[in-house]
């Protein structure tokens, strides 16, 4: 996964709208149920790359039916995760 980004506030993982979760899951209605709330509950993250945007290392599991997944695992080259009806859900999503 490349481009990893994160909009919603007061989360564990934003780190200035980069997600740095380890894995990420995404339900079958988008939802990001990776989200942790932080324990800064006033915790606003500004749009910045402080590290590089490649990382092998993530893994996104999805179970949404979208033109991105293949047997459960994202084949984006990135996500972005927003608020969507007060969950963070990911924006990448295309039906198939």
């Amino acid at each position: 996964m490349f481009d990893l980004k994160c909009k919603r506030e007061g989360c564990k993982f934003n780190s200035f709208c980069n997600c740095n979760a380890h894995h990420i899951d995404v339900d079958k209605k988008t939802d990001c149920t990776t989200y942790t709330p932080s324990e800064n509950p006033n915790k606003k993250e500004e749009d910045k790359i402080p590290h590089k945007l490649v990382r092998e290392d993530t893994k996104v599991t999805c179970k949404a039916d979208c033109l991105f997944n293949d047997g459960k695992k994202c084949l984006a080259n990135g996500i972005t995760v927003a608020t969507n009806r007060n969950n963070p859900a990911c924006q990448t999503y295309m039906p198939r």
